[in-house]
């Protein structure tokens, strides 16, 4: 088989940034010019995480073909630079979902289906047919979940089980915890140890350990839980705190796992230690200080949580940096910004965003911010939700008072309903995989700040919405200061809406957040940052 596999496992903990290690390994494998494939595999019983709320487990990234995935994909495109699928994130949910319709079908020719060997072997065989697929060179296979959990078992079991039919063409990465204790000052290495341990259980040695801690830890430490986990001290690296997660690649780099990598596997060809050179000067810009400063309002429902926002500030901090900007934000729950305190809670803010959301609570107050930006000329950028809150104020603008969307159906009042479901009765179905998903065309109007930002007429972002502009509404909700200015060329479906005489007041019905890249960020960004620095300048 052509294909080798590097599974990644957690102990001690959650939290300690598998997803943004894996992508790590996989940005320093890309640059040295090989083909890369990654899969996610979580062990809740949702079947995705659509309708998860955001504060439960962080945003839901969409991937181009309309996966609803894991945020953790959103690090692997980022940081490896490449288009992922919604083959590359796998739940027990929708795994057990697999082997229960097999069971109908009497695929299993009326045997006692059971986690041994049925779960197990249809986990492995998920793994063999997407490298059958995809051919990667190398791929990356995270392992959701600590070890230890009880819901963690069969992947743990499968990728033992995975490793004894492929031995060749495996390599155990395990990222564990060294916490220390204040009280003796000093570190402490048993939980690594029990946790591998527990890895040893299933038969699974790692031939990588990655130590995470808060600081750089002793090497007696390194010494220590490689002797008990029978790993050559050379194969254990220790990773403490960073600034900033863009320096991980850079440090694992400098700490030799390529060497290890390619000596596990008996990789015969030269690393080029200047192939990673981009990702260097990003990472340089990113630290520097910069002499543009700016400061945003993130205004939002789920604002608890930075990670239900993770790609849209990871998008503005990439564009900051690729633009010299010294960006400070603030993220802000709609519902606290009211008609009373609108002036006092802007104060001090070069620019508005207006965050995606699901749900009434919050929305009139986002509507009534879009508003106040538009008469006080204050740069704003609304997202999904955002650009709904745009229209449903320009239509209140123009004398439709009772404007709303549909999702907010109230029977008690009458309502004009501006925006409705994509898809017909789409109100009235189930929650989970109704909306519509993925990557869409879109065709910028000639003329616009929507054409002058993407530089052509048309181009292609992702979608995540069940409510779009009504038909009939598109048209006459335009005016000579407010248009649609981004439309579906086939479809005839409002994507952007923008208004003219503005420093920047641009909406999008897609989310542009998830086709940023580290050393690419999405035009879109580029221009909010860039026209809310000019207006800031121009004060």
């Amino acid at each position: 088989m052509k294909t080798k596999f590097i599974f990644t496992t957690g102990g001690v903990l959650s939290g300690l940034g598998k997803g943004v290690t894996a992508a790590s390994v996989g940005n320093l494998l890309k640059a040295q010019g090989f083909n890369i494939f990654v899969l996610k595999l979580d062990p809740y019983l949702n079947i995705d995480p659509g309708v998860m709320n955001p504060l439960e487990h962080g945003e839901v990234y969409v991937t181009s073909d309309g996966g609803e995935t894991d945020l953790d994909i959103g690090h692997y495109e980022r940081f490896i630079g490449i288009k992922l699928t919604k083959e590359s994130n796998f739940t027990t949910g929708r795994i057990f979902t697999r082997i229960l319709e097999k069971e109908r079908r009497g695929d299993y020719n009326g045997k006692t289906v059971q986690i041994v060997p049925h779960v197990i072997d249809e986990i492995i065989s998920i793994i063999l047919n997407l490298a059958k697929q995809k051919d990667p060179d190398f791929m990356l296979i995270e392992i959701g979940g600590t070890v230890g959990d009880l819901e963690s078992s069969p992947y743990i079991y499968a990728i033992s089980k995975f490793a004894s039919l492929y031995p060749e063409n495996v390599m155990f990465s395990h990222l564990a915890f060294v916490p220390y204790l204040s009280a003796s000052n000093e570190y402490k290495s048993k939980p690594s140890q029990v946790s591998i341990s527990s890895l040893r259980s299933f038969g699974i040695n790692p031939n990588l350990l990655l130590l995470r801690s808060q600081e750089g830890i002793d090497t007696s430490i390194i010494q220590k839980v490689s002797a008990n986990a029978f790993v050559k001290p050379e194969n254990v690296i220790n990773i403490p705190d960073k600034a900033n997660i863009y320096e991980i690649p850079l440090f694992l780099e400098s700490s030799g796992i390529l060497q290890i990598i390619y000596k596990h596997f008996k990789i015969d060809k030269p690393i080029d230690y200047e192939a990673n050179a981009p990702w260097k000067e990003f990472a340089n810009k990113y630290i520097s200080k910069r002499c543009k400063p700016l400061n945003l309002l993130l205004v939002g429902k789920y604002t608890g949580l930075e990670d239900a926002y993770l790609s849209i500030i990871s998008s503005l901090k990439i564009a900051s940096a690729h633009q010299n900007i010294e960006l400070t934000y603030k993220l802000v729950d709609s519902e606290k910004i009211t008609s009373d305190n609108i002036n006092s809670e802007l104060d001090g803010y070069d620019g508005v965003v207006i965050l995606p959301g699901f749900g009434v609570r919050g929305f009139e107050a986002k509507v009534n911010l879009a508003q106040y930006t538009r008469s006080n000329k204050i740069p704003t950028l609304g997202i999904c939700l955002g650009f709904q809150a745009m229209t449903v104020a320009q239509a209140r603008n123009i004398g439709i008072t009772n404007a709303t969307s549909k999702e907010f159906a109230d029977q008690s009042r009458e309502q004009e309903f501006v925006l409705t479901p994509f898809y017909e009765n789409g109100d009235t179905m189930n929650i989970g995989g109704t909306l519509r998903l993925g990557e869409d065309k879109i065709k910028a109007k000639n003329g616009t700040l929507a054409q002058e930002i993407y530089g052509k007429a048309v181009f292609y972002e992702r979608h995540r919405h069940r409510y779009e502009v009504t038909d009939k509404y598109r048209t006459l909700l335009e005016d000579d200061e407010f248009t649609f200015s981004g439309i579906h060329p086939d479809l005839n479906v409002a994507e952007i809406c923008e208004v003219k005489n503005h420093p920047f007041y641009l909406g999008v019905q897609y989310h542009p957040e998830f086709t940023t890249q580290v050393l690419k960020s999405n035009p879109l960004f580029d221009s909010f940052l860039a026209k809310t620095w000019e207006n800031k300048q121009n004060k």
